[in-house]
């Protein structure tokens, strides 16, 4: 990533600080991989403020690193950023005990209160990570700048969110409403689309075409497949291109999917394999028309750098409390479980519609490892989240548990189930692996205004 330094000075303060300061912030920052945008001096009047705004404009970056080596000004400070449309990291040097004297010492521990409290007074968004003084050179700035990273990923890619919502809420799951002009007013746009233009988009392929023989191809290698499956594989691709096409004809970034059960008896075939596919190509993608769940997976996602999930709070397990089975049919991206992944029938489509109607589910058990996870859903005009830590253990499923699932274990459980429960979240909950609740919750909260509930 790209970030841009700024350097607030106080010029009643030791001056020799600053420019040592845009040395080792530059430094830092090459060190964790990102990229620095390095100014040519320290901000301390309204002139230099200016100079900056216009240097911000001509140098589009994705994060500011707003960094006091001594008291800094907080006037300036907010004249060079408070338009900078990008989040804004508070960074404040630590003094040191033995460099206490008037030609050392910081008091940037103080000088970032008065920053950062103008730029809430003037409702100016921005990051404050612990510790509240860090030097540049630490372990702890580092974790910080990768925090941050997460933090621009989540806030500057979910702006202007297009969502597409591929049919009508499935029927009988009410669980999933949501309200579409509520996500408006977040600058959340969803398109709803007749799965008759999907349908109308397969008619027109034919099992020869050359895209289609390509992604027939993509999706044979994909997971392992039952022996003579290729009729199902074909219409597999075509479903998969159409889908892709509309994502880039209305320029969507995440689809959500009527994915029972007109599909099955239409293509004969269980769409799961298709929602994997784009998941793993970092195309948010789920099923249900939970559109909601989609953003969190989105966000999430964004956060880890890695393909996020969409699960079932689907099972207690056994008489451990803080635990239960998360699950979902086979949507889940192949490279968020273990080992090989396998295709299978879709046993409740088997029992309606007959053995073979329902192929396409990727089945699998989710890999070990912690997580982060999200609900979501709106009500009365609001887009609301809650967002906690788990981790999936290494416990094993039976071996005729139908779909991906996993063994996940979390924090006074029972207690959280309650709240869920008391506020009316729905019974998917998101999920990406890594610890990215900091950077989500501050992105939420800070930059994007999605109102947040607490366990």
């Amino acid at each position: 990533m790209k970030f841009a330094i700024f350097i607030s000075n106080r010029t009643t303060f030791p001056q020799h600080l600053v420019t040592a300061a845009i040395n080792e912030v530059a430094d830092a920052v090459k060190k964790s991989g990102h990229t620095p945008l390095i100014p040519a001096e320290g901000v301390a009047d309204d002139a230099a403020a200016l100079r900056y705004a216009s240097y911000l404009k001509e140098n589009p970056c994705d994060g500011v690193l707003a960094v006091f080596p001594n008291f800094g000004d907080e006037g300036s400070c907010l004249t060079a950023l408070r338009d900078a449309g990008v989040p804004i990291l508070f960074v404040a040097y630590p003094d040191k005990l033995d460099e206490m004297g008037s030609a050392t010492r910081r008091d940037a521990f103080c000088g970032k209160f008065s920053a950062v409290n103008l730029f809430r007074q003037c409702h100016v968004p921005c990051t404050v990570l612990e510790p509240h003084t860090v030097d540049p050179s630490s372990a702890a700035f580092l974790e910080n700048l990768h925090t941050f990273a997460a933090v621009c990923r989540v806030a500057n890619g979910m702006k202007r969110l297009r969502t597409g919502s591929i049919g009508a809420r499935c029927t009988p799951f009410k669980t999933v409403r949501f309200d579409e002009v509520a996500l408006e007013k977040y600058g959340i746009s969803n398109e709803a689309f007749d799965l008759s233009e999907l349908f109308s988009s397969i008619r027109g392929m034919k099992d020869n075409d050359a895209e289609v023989l390509d992604k027939a191809q993509f999706i044979s290698a994909y997971s392992c497949w039952p022996q003579n499956s290729r009729d199902v594989q074909l219409r597999m691709a075509k479903l998969t291109v159409a889908v892709e096409k509309m994502i880039e004809r209305y320029r969507l970034d995440l689809v959500t999917l009527r994915c029972w059960m007109e599909l099955e008896e239409e293509l004969k075939l269980s769409p799961c394999m298709v929602l994997s596919m784009l998941n793993d190509r970092r195309i948010t993608a789920n099923c249900e028309v939970d559109t909601v769940n989609a953003i969190a997976m989105h966000a999430l996602a964004l956060a880890a750098d890695a393909p996020g999930a969409c699960l079932d709070w689907n099972n207690n397990y056994g008489d451990d409390p803080n635990a239960c089975v998360l699950f979902h049919c086979g949507p889940t991206a192949a490279s968020l479980m273990e080992k090989e992944t396998r295709v299978v029938d879709h046993p409740m489509f088997a029992r309606a519609l007959g053995c073979g109607n329902g192929l396409g589910c990727n089945e699998g058990r989710m890999k070990p490892g912690k997580f982060t996870w999200a609900t979501g859903m709106t009500r009365d005009g609001e887009l609301i989240f809650t967002l906690d830590k788990g981790e999936f253990g290494t416990e094993k499923l039976p071996d005729d548990f139908f779909g991906c699932g996993g063994v996940a274990h979390f924090e006074n459980f029972q207690s959280k189930l309650r709240t869920l429960l008391r506020y009316g979240f729905p019974h998917h909950m998101s999920m990406s692996y890594g610890d990215n609740f900091t950077a989500v919750e501050e992105a939420f909260y800070s930059y994007l205004n999605y109102t947040m509930l607490t366990f």
